[in-house]
């Protein structure tokens, strides 16, 4: 389990809000960082510069806060809820690509 790029706050409230065990948090850290490295891998060529611990720094606190919490739901058993997670930050994500900026 790594917590190397894991925002530790942020980690550590989802960790006592979902009162996770020290299994289920090991469980949703690896999760956040092998998604992280499946859109390293998927990077288009030009964007391959970057090694992994270089594009990890780049991902938002949020994004990683998502992806554990996402992590950590499923680890509850609660698959309902983090697809609902997972579909809202899709949503927002792409909301904040292709709004124009004010």
């Amino acid at each position: 389990m790594s917590f190397k790029n894991l925002p530790l706050l942020g980690t550590a409230e989802i960790i006592g809000a979902l009162n996770l065990s020290p299994k289920q948090t090991a469980s949703a850290a690896n999760l956040a960082h092998r998604v992280a490295q499946s859109a390293w891998r998927r990077q288009p060529p030009h964007k391959r510069g970057l090694s992994y611990e270089e594009f990890a720094s780049t991902v938002s606190d949020c994004a990683w806060l998502t992806m554990f919490e996402f992590g950590a739901l499923l680890a509850l058993g609660r698959h309902h809820e983090a697809l609902l997670l997972a579909d809202a930050s899709r949503m927002v994500h792409h909301s904040a690509r292709t709004d124009p900026p004010k």
